[in-house]
């Protein structure tokens, strides 16, 4: 079962009035980055009223105010030289005289690789002016974002969310050049407010508008809020509808076949320590089991292209590793097989050879074995998009990919450089089953491209391990998680 952060579509931004800031040159390319500027930027409420409906006293609260990014764009590098490493942010400034200037942040404005930590304080005050609600949110750049004006550039380049997995390695943040995003929007926040008219404020923090150089009339933007009782069905007002997933681009129609594929167009399959770890006893059920969340991601020179292709109405498709050189299929090979899962959280086919996952006791013995052996593979946690040639932007996220339906006549699924694909194994054949498994020290190993089916770089790196320590009684099973490199502690 993977589970995908849901991230509302790109829509239209309605703001006006915003003015082009003339961003003036102070000195050559190798001018301090203090006295460059950066881009200019303005908090810009889309309107100045919305209605909003309430659910058992509460709302879900965005307030539909933007931070644009007016001038040049407003740009981050966040990396850890190592997991032993601290993790650090750097501004990426691109001045109006062309090139790029690092400007080192501290590493107090990082809420992790989640965004800029309480970049915005959200205040709610009633008719009466008194504050009934106020909180500061953590800020990520790449949330949903929309053009500002007619003039700016029809495209962004940066990646469309920031992470939830622990063990991410680098990430890009960023809002395009006369673009805008929605620091509070990239998850709705339940707040309990009674019926009535309300004024939401949102303002950057001193310590932001300090550093990012933001005037303090830019710095704060403030919206008419209208809680009413909610119409008898159809759920929320103002709904965005989902938009259509873009496909991936059409292969050539013929690629011929490579007996010797080049290591400059190889991935490489990496598979992350188990994270998320927890034991489980479902209702009605006599058995305990262990449940977790897996990363395989791909460094390497290129992506993971598979495609399957069925002949003659078998159930299974034979599978193909597809290699990309300078934006082209250059070649492919045979690589194992797809079939059709259709269990639950499932219905979508599965590349059959991308991962196995084994609980091993304290001698690195197979104590248990999971029944998940299949993978629709797609992009669903950016953990380098730093490596030369990362994508930052992939067609798609998660299950909106192309996993294919029972009728599909083929099949592509790709993991593009830089991506990982998780898997949370909460199902009873997928979890561990630690019903007769004793007490003790033991290790979840993930193995990445287990029958070498596929090729990639290096396969040294494709199992990791992490150490779990099973306690408790049938029935009340406990777990506890050392912390990974000083990452990720569990309880």
């Amino acid at each position: 079962m993977r589970f995908t952060r849901w991230k509302r579509p790109r829509s239209a931004l309605a703001v006006v009035g915003l003015a082009l800031a003339a961003v003036a040159a102070a000195g050559p390319p190798t001018a301090s980055a203090a006295r460059v500027p950066g881009p200019v930027l303005k908090l810009e409420a889309a309107q100045r009223s919305i209605t909003l409906d309430s659910f058992r006293g509460r709302v879900f609260l965005d307030p539909g105010i933007w931070l644009a990014a007016l001038g040049s764009p407003l740009q981050f590098d966040v990396q850890r030289a190592a997991y032993t490493r601290p993790i650090t942010i750097t501004q990426v400034i691109h001045p109006p005289f062309g090139g790029t200037i690092r400007r080192p942040l501290p590493a107090s404005v990082l809420d992790g690789f989640n965004g800029l930590r309480d970049f915005v304080v959200l205040t709610v005050r009633n008719a009466a002016g008194k504050v009934v609600h106020t909180e500061s949110v953590s800020f990520c750049p790449n949330g949903e974002t929309a053009q500002v004006t007619p003039g700016s550039p029809p495209t962004s380049p940066y990646p469309t969310l920031c992470t939830f997995d622990p063990f991410q390695k680098a990430m890009v943040w960023g809002i395009q050049k006369d673009w805008a995003t929605d620091p509070t929007g990239g998850f709705f926040r339940g707040v309990k407010l009674p019926l009535g008219t309300y004024r939401v404020t949102e303002s950057i923090s001193p310590t932001d508008q300090r550093l990012f150089r933001v005037s303090a009339r830019d710095a704060t933007a403030t919206v008419k809020v209208t809680v009413i009782k909610p119409p008898p069905c159809c759920g929320q007002r103002g709904a965005r509808r989902t938009g259509r997933p873009r496909s991936l681009p059409p292969a050539p129609p013929a690629v011929r076949t490579l007996t010797n594929p080049p290591r400059s167009a190889l991935p490489d399959l990496v598979p992350l320590p188990a994270w998320s770890i927890v034991t489980n006893h479902p209702r009605h059920q006599t058995h305990d089991y262990l449940d977790f969340g897996a990363t395989v991601w791909i460094g390497g020179h290129g992506p993971l292209d598979v495609v399957g292709f069925r002949s003659h109405g078998s159930p299974i498709m034979k599978a193909y590793q597809y290699f990309w050189q300078n934006g082209h299929i250059i070649g492919r090979v045979r690589a194992g097989t797809m079939g059709f899962e259709s269990g639950p959280g499932e219905n979508h086919w599965h590349f059959e050879q991308f991962a196995r996952y084994r609980l091993l006791n304290s001698a690195k013995s197979v104590a248990v074995i999971s029944h998940k052996v299949g993978f629709c593979i797609a992009p669903s946690d950016p953990v380098d998009l730093l490596l030369p040639h990362a994508v930052w932007q992939p067609p798609s996220l998660g299950l909106l990919g192309q996993c294919g339906v029972p009728t599909a006549l083929s099949v592509t699924e790709e993991l593009p450089l830089g991506w990982g694909d998780t898997y949370f194994q909460s199902l009873a054949e997928q979890s561990f089953d630690i019903t007769h498994v004793p007490n003790g020290t033991y290790y979840v190993e993930v193995t990445a491209n287990p029958e070498r089916v596929l090729y990639e770089t290096s396969t040294r790196n494709d199992v990791s391990l992490r150490k779990v320590i099973l306690g408790g009684t049938p029935g009340h099973r406990t777990v506890k998680v050392p912390a990974w490199h000083g990452i990720d502690p569990e309880p």
